[in-house]
């Protein structure tokens, strides 16, 4: 299970940093672009040194080390380590919300992944949105995208179950791990889908009593 969870985050690095070389020869000579490349290749190289010293995290008992965080900065900061990636359009609607109690790169690790998910559902020409949210006591986020959607049997029985995914290259480990980080945290993570009409998933975490 360790090494399957090591293998997926590699996956996520490794599916950035393609994105980038498969954009760099036509947008070589923009400033701007090299500027977004070298970013990429920057927190890349050091998602891949965390990973290799955090690989006794990945396990199914994850130990959140859960301190005050900027929910905000921090999806602002994530989406931006995609801004040179993704061909489909990322927006994001960051509103005025408590800070959180969490593990930061765990929850990190969390948007990723469902980003990632997202591109994948609408085939990298869709629309992504990224919202940030409070409800009561709880702070969080919401990814969602107008892609193929998922059938309400894969959600019943597939879901967030290990090794059972949509992608033909998919290793079915994302959502599984997500789930287990965002439950580690007393947090929830609910879906709503619909073939064709895209996908929410709601992520909600513990904020900081006031």
């Amino acid at each position: 299970m360790v090494s399957t969870f090591f293998v997926h985050d590699l996956k996520n690095v490794a599916s950035r940093l393609s994105l980038t070389m498969q954009n760099l020869p036509a947008n070589f000579d923009n400033a701007e672009f090299r500027k977004d490349a070298l970013r990429v290749v920057s927190t890349s190289l050091a998602k891949l040194d965390d990973l290799c010293s955090r690989v006794a995290m990945l396990k199914q008992n994850i130990d959140p080390k859960v301190a005050q965080c900027d929910l905000n900065s921090l999806v602002a900061s994530t989406l931006e380590e995609f801004k040179a990636n993704l061909r489909a359009k990322l927006e994001h609607d960051l509103q005025p919300v408590p800070k959180a109690l969490i593990d930061a790169e765990q929850i990190h690790t969390v948007l990723t992944n469902l980003v990632m998910n997202a591109n994948e559902a609408v085939n990298g020409n869709g629309v992504i949105r990224v919202a940030t949210i409070c409800e009561g006591s709880s702070v969080g986020f919401v990814v969602r995208d107008n892609g193929c959607g998922m059938t309400k049997e894969f959600i019943e029985k597939s879901l967030f179950r290990p090794f059972q995914t949509t992608k033909k290259r998919g290793l079915g480990i994302g959502l599984f791990q997500s789930k287990l980080i965002v439950e580690a945290h007393r947090g929830t993570v609910e879906v709503t889908s619909a073939v064709g009409a895209g996908t929410e998933f709601r992520v909600m975490l513990p904020a900081l009593s006031s």
